[in-house]
């Protein structure tokens, strides 16, 4: 057997986690939309979803096939936008959000464009299913960040970030979500309980 390792690109290794890995023909749909949707299906769960993407804008690969969730068109759409700048992964979500969605930026509110990109799951967190950033009237928002918003009525101070008792990455859900403030006085609380219970025994 001949021995190609030397002379045989190594493969991408963000592409070994691709969901679309063991079955790559099914994302070259021609122009069929069932097919084309049933492609986009893949990416949505695709955890190197944003790599990929990237990676097609930067090597430009846009001419064939569903990539990070566009078509060729979508990505030469969204290429044009960014103009040779795809190593920001929230500049690539915001232009493709400008994209898919040229709407966004006129008459409709930010609660519901929001909850267009989550989903409610049986065990009761509020899943995301957009990418990492999306673009509302000109701004791009962060997804935890603004359910805290939209729920508190107030900017959040510092990273929102889960509650240690949610274990759903994508959670958005705003109970499950916690700013820098809510954090310091549930560490204090704890602290103080845990005080408390030591002067009881």
């Amino acid at each position: 057997m001949i021995d190609l390792s030397n002379v045989l690109p190594a493969p991408k290794q963000w592409s070994k986690h691709a969901a679309c890995a063991a079955d790559p023909e099914r994302m070259f749909p021609d122009n069929f939309e069932p097919a084309i949707r049933d492609a986009k299906t893949v990416c949505v769960d695709c955890p190197v979803r944003m790599a990929c993407l990237q990676d097609a804008l930067r090597t430009g690969d846009n001419d064939w096939g569903i990539r990070g969730e566009l078509k060729p068109g979508e990505r030469r759409a969204v290429a044009k936008l960014l103009d040779g700048e795809y190593s920001d992964p929230d500049r690539v979500a915001a232009a493709v959000q400008q994209v898919l969605h040229p709407s966004i930026a006129v008459g409709r509110p930010l609660r519901e464009v929001f909850l267009e990109h989550t989903e409610q799951t049986p065990d009761g967190h509020l899943r995301w299913t957009g990418y990492s950033t999306f673009n509302w009237r000109g701004k791009v928002y962060a997804p935890k960040r603004t359910s805290f918003f939209l729920h508190r009525g107030r900017e959040a101070n510092g990273n929102v970030r889960r509650v240690p008792t949610c274990p759903l990455i994508e959670c958005v859900h705003p109970m499950h979500l916690e700013d820098g403030t809510e954090r310091e006085r549930r560490v204090a609380a704890a602290r103080e309980a845990k005080e408390l219970l030591r002067q009881a025994k």
